[in-house]
């Protein structure tokens, strides 16, 4: 346990409770090299931020390595947790949002493992290809893994009305530890206590030593060897709380494996097609709360309705049938026969108007039967135990009689269970070889969504999987910015090397660049484009361009706006965070607008001199956005590029012309002459003027 205990975040007791989870240490430490997550959190206590947080630690403790050494300002820091943000946006799970934590950006000794991630999010993307031309694949996945959660462990309620009954105290002792703590198990001493049993209970279960003991004729008892019983046959709910506790989550992640399957990706290759077909036709039949689900069993519906309705249908049958009977009485007439005179002559009439209210009134009330096993659709066996619902004897107002009522209830619900335990079982047993299916398919299918997430991810945001250059420098042939909405204006740009074919009019492969420009131009924008490029490349993942080539490097430095003059310790500070150019490590430094820490004569010469302490270093990288271009290049005599962003003008609407792609070796202005001009063209009077005097100091 002292290697497990190494991982930062556990501690005994998570230790010791992982290796009762996965049976070994070994196994434990298996988990971890798989960063199988699923798995881990699957463990007692554990849980799922729990387990990422877990994984994270040891991918540390592993490597050797955190994101921290990569990401060394808290402007790279930014970028990095934004290129998180739209992945998880992709992402339908809570697992998979979780789990893209475990990804961070590498150094360049670690090209094996980057190479390794660039193979699987290869893989991922051409998943993701293949259901897109599967109609509607794309939306009907991304349903189907919305409702993929961890498999949960589920309590079973103690089941009431059944029990085991063992006929000797070994038997009472085995059966008790097997199934007591999920029905009731108790000793017959004699043929009365077993005779109360299957008066007290829905069903018996006995031992086969009780068999032959005088029973009621409805008693619902079965006699088995007790030592020889499985759990789906005595307790089916326990084999289907499982899946019945995460019906969800199975059937949606079966939804998914059918979506996938057939797309030769790596998910689900070792899960049986025949096994998940199986599954989903059960569970078709299940319901959340581990019962027969309506709709999967016409006889388990038609006596539940009938249950259902019974009162109401009996009232209504008494009440026509009493109606019926009293409109009789009120409009009969006596027909007689000459015999029929003769006898009522004699003094039989009384006998006579019996016997024909009688046979109405009996007519009347079989009818009503008749109606009532019609309407609760009754099949003749249940049928039979209306037999008396209606006296025989003529009464005043007709009524049911509610003892028979409650014997046909009593019949229907010992129907209904034994229906819906004949079914149980059924389920069960079927339900209980496919356990490893589903505790394979929905972790499989929880990490399918991280990957089909970054798969997406790249195919919406038309990312490429870029090369890996062996010398320091980046190559970008139509880069985007993914930080900004709507539809982005390719850029162009490269330090050092190039390696792609792409218009480069006036290109010099100097690996540090100073970029100047127009205000609003984009400026912010390239640099935000040239950090996601990095870190996503360095991650192993997709980045923003039609094409581009990374040279790996061990650290980023991203430098963001300083807000106004430094006071003297807030400079000095700054300027000790960039006495990291001094090194020679491999290292990429992006900074924006240095020169507002101080004076505009003194920081020229300052970024000059950081200038050429980074072109000394020939693995690193650098570019500075500045409006001092010229400035700088006064004061630095390093092999340091000038690149320009420039507006070309204004247009109708007097916006700014602006052409995003850097010019290479070209200083380009800022943009006040063009501010000013638009406020000429807008403005009249006395304010025209003005402005027109601050425009001509630019000719």
């Amino acid at each position: 346990m002292s290697e497990i205990r190494e991982i930062p975040g556990i501690g005994k007791k998570t230790a010791m409770r992982l290796i009762e989870h996965f049976d070994s240490e070994d196994a434990v430490l298996d988990a971890f090299k798989r960063h199988d997550v699923a798995a881990i959190a699957d463990a007692p206590g554990v849980g799922q931020k729990n387990a990422v947080t877990l994984v994270q630690g040891f991918i540390f403790r592993d490597e050797k390595y955190s994101p921290d050494d990569f990401l060394r300002t808290k402007e790279a820091w930014r970028v990095y947790r934004g290129l998180l943000e739209i992945m998880r946006s992709y992402a339908s799970t809570p697992y998979a949002k979780d789990k893209l934590n475990i990804y961070f950006p590498l150094p360049s000794s670690k090209k094996e493992k980057i190479m390794s991630v660039m193979t699987g999010v290869s893989k991922a993307c051409l998943m993701v290809n293949r259901i897109a031309a599967i109609e509607n694949g794309i939306v009907d996945l991304k349903i189907a893994l919305k409702g993929v959660r961890p498999i949960k462990g589920t309590k079973l309620k103690k089941v009431r009305d059944r029990v085991l009954v063992a006929a000797d105290h070994d038997e009472y002792d085995m059966a008790l530890a097997a199934f007591g703590h999920a029905i009731d198990v108790i000793l017959a001493g004699s043929p009365r206590e077993l005779a109360d049993a299957a008066a007290a209970y829905h069903h018996v279960t006995a031992s086969m030593k009780l068999e032959g003991v005088d029973l009621s004729y409805n008693a619902n008892i079965t006699y088995a060897d007790l030592k020889a019983l499985e759990t789906w046959e005595v307790v089916p709910e326990l084999e289907i709380a499982l899946f019945s506790g995460n019906l969800a989550s199975i059937t949606s992640a079966a939804q998914a494996y059918d979506l996938v399957i057939d797309t030769k990706s790596r998910f689900f290759s070792n899960i049986k097609r025949s096994d998940v077909s199986r599954l989903e036709i059960i569970l078709d039949g299940v319901a959340d709360d581990g019962g027969v689900r309506t709709g999967s069993d016409i006889n388990v519906d038609r006596i539940q309705s009938a249950l259902e309705q019974l009162d109401g249908t009996i009232k209504a049958a008494e009440k026509t049938a009493d109606t019926r009977f009293k409109e009789y009485l009120n409009s009969s007439t006596v027909t007689l026969t000459g015999k029929d005179l003769l006898d009522a002559v004699s003094g039989g009439v009384r006998d006579l108007l019996d016997r024909e209210i009688t046979e109405r009134y009996r007519q009347i009330t079989k009818e009503s039967i008749l109606v009532i096993v019609k309407d609760l659709d009754l099949n003749p066996k249940e049928g039979l135990n209306l037999d008396g619902l209606f006296s025989n004897d003529i009464v005043t107002t007709i009524q049911a009689d509610m003892g028979i009522v409650e014997q046909l209830r009593q019949y229907l619900h010992a129907e209904l269970a034994n229906r819906n335990m004949k079914i149980l079982k059924e389920t069960a047993r079927s339900l209980s070889g496919l356990k490893d299916t589903v505790r394979q398919l929905v972790p499989e299918a929880m990490e399918l969504d991280m990957w089909f997430a970054i798969g997406l991810f790249a195919m919406d945001r038309r990312l490429i999987i870029p090369q890996i250059g062996d010398k320091a420098g980046i190559d970008i042939k139509g880069g985007t910015n993914l930080f900004l909405p709507g539809n982005v204006e390719p850029v162009n740009y490269s330090l050092g090397d190039r390696e792609l074919n792409y218009n480069a009019d006036g290109y010099s492969p100097e690996r540090v660049a100073v970029l100047s420009g127009v205000n609003s131009g984009g400026k912010t924008s390239t640099l935000d484009m040239v950090t996601q490029i990095m870190i996503l490349a360095h991650m192993g993942f997709p980045v923003p361009a039609e094409a581009a080539v990374v040279g790996l490097v061990d650290e980023v430095y991203y430098f963001g706006k300083s807000s106004g003059t430094m006071d003297a310790g807030a400079f000095e500070s700054t300027i000790r965070e960039f006495s990291v150019v001094s090194g020679t490590g491999k290292m990429a430094v992006l900074v924006d607008e240095l020169e507002s820490i101080t004076e505009p004569g003194a920081s020229a010469r300052i970024i000059g001199g950081i200038l050429e302490s980074l072109a000394d270093n020939p693995r690193a990288i650098g570019v500075f956005v500045s409006h001092l271009a010229e400035n700088i290049m006064e004061h630095t005599s390093a092999p340091v590029r000038v690149d320009g962003i420039e507006a070309r003008g204004l247009d109708k609407n007097l916006n700014l012309i602006v052409d995003r792609n850097p010019r290479y070796n070209y200083v380009a202005k800022s943009t006040p002459e063009l501010i000013v001009e638009r406020l000429v063209k807008q403005a009249n009077g006395v304010k025209r003027d003005f402005y027109q005097r601050l425009l001509d100091k630019f000719m």
